[in-house]
């Protein structure tokens, strides 16, 4: 026998229960759907840096994430980033070793990419960037490079954007800083057989031939290489007034002692960056190294307050000195906090912010140009007594 209540209490009680059961079914679903939506909002603006951190550019390295590190300690001391909705986020930073070689920059950004960054910051060579930019491209991820060749942001990829200037900008004002400051007459060139140091050696003959100068000898070497007095010799023989140095750090500083140590210590060395590097002047020796000349993109004798605010907190966090081309992720990680509270944790915003970027960070003014170049000005500067002197200093018009 069966019991049905069709009416009365027994109704009242069956309906009130389904309410209940539908009420409560609801506000389950309500917070399933609530925990989803709060998993899969990024709790942290998270940057990975691809930087060598072993390998024979593990300085360059060093620096730049001390300088990226610092910014961060600073942004989050101070509560993170406000976001659009005026809601906080701190920065979540990571480094991966690249290596500073084309293999290692392709599984470093593998491997950045797994971490599911906001921004990649990085690789270092411009071997790297072109090697691995497809698969920052693939994943959507922007990424603020540091390489100098002008082809790594020629590859059509709208992700890659640059923290360095091109080459192409810094052999012409070191030829015209050689001329103009230095009377060079007869300019001789050694540089070594690898793509960074052929590059300028290239654009070395046209920069010359503006002012009607000709190098009188041209040298090169290996990578590794030890013993550079045949090629010294030879400039000696020549009657060359100044050097031109193209190479990595390790030989740089080598030929700048060996120059010395062979009579040649009056001739004086024009070179780039890598030659403002700590490790030449170690390699060099202090009374070797006086009167180097280089390109730069922040010279540390620049007078600027900002640039000088930045070397004082440098000094006094890691107390060492720095390659002044190598702690530009400082400023990185400014353009990426400011960016983010502009338009939020949406990684095709951010992309669409950087390519229409005008910042002035602490190191100089960015503004991206129709390629993805943030960075358009270049300084040359001489170390004397003990310290970077500027010499000359040049900005170049944005094609945005």
């Amino acid at each position: 026998m069966s019991v049905s209540f069709i009416g009365g209490r027994g109704g009242i009680i069956v309906k009130q229960y389904k309410w209940l059961v539908g009420l409560s079914l609801g506000v389950f679903f309500a917070v399933l759907v609530l925990v989803g939506c709060q998993s899969r909002q990024p709790k942290t603006i998270k940057i990975v840096h691809l930087a060598p951190l072993t390998g024979s550019a593990s300085s360059y390295g060093s620096f730049g994430v001390n300088a990226a590190k610092m910014a961060v300690e600073e942004i989050n001391s101070n509560g993170g980033v406000k976001l659009p909705d005026g809601s906080q986020v701190k920065i979540e930073y990571t480094e991966v070793d690249e290596t500073s070689n084309s293999a290692g920059a392709i599984e470093g950004t593998k491997k950045a990419i797994s971490l599911e960054p906001l921004v990649i910051l990085g690789p270092n060579r411009s071997g790297g960037v072109l090697a691995a930019e497809k698969l920052w491209k693939e994943a959507k991820i922007p990424a603020l490079t540091d390489a100098t060749s002008a082809q790594t942001t020629r590859q059509g990829n709208p992700y890659t954007f640059r923290m360095q200037i091109s080459s192409e900008y810094w052999i012409p004002l070191l030829v015209k800083t050689a001329v103009e400051k230095y009377n060079v007459k007869r300019p001789a060139v050694i540089y070594g057989l690898n793509d960074y140091s052929k590059a300028n050696w290239v654009a070395t003959e046209p920069a010359m031939a503006k002012f009607d100068l000709k190098p009188v000898i041209v040298q090169t070497f290996n990578d590794n290489d030890q013993d550079f007095s045949a090629q010294l010799l030879a400039i000696k023989k020549s009657g060359a007034d100044s050097i031109f140095l193209y190479g990595y750090t390790p030989e740089v500083g080598k030929i700048t002692r060996q120059r010395s140590e062979l009579g040649m210590k009056n001739i004086p060395i024009f070179s780039e960056r890598a030659a403002s590097v700590p490790s030449v002047f170690d390699l060099a020796g202090k009374e070797n190294y006086e009167g180097m000349v280089t390109t730069t993109t922040m010279c540390q004798g620049d007078p600027d307050p900002k640039i000088q605010e930045f070397i004082k907190k440098y000094d006094a966090k890691y107390h060492q000195p720095f390659s002044a081309s190598h702690v530009i992720h400082y400023d990185s990680v400014y353009i990426v906090a400011n960016v983010v509270g502009k338009v939020g944790l949406d990684r095709e915003k951010i992309r669409q912010e950087l390519a229409k970027l005008d910042y002035q960070g602490a190191m100089g003014h960015y503004v991206a140009d129709k390629e993805g170049n943030l960075v358009h000005h270049m300084r040359t500067q001489v170390w004397k007594n003990d310290q970077w002197v500027m010499l000359m200093s040049e900005s170049y018009p944005v094609e945005r």
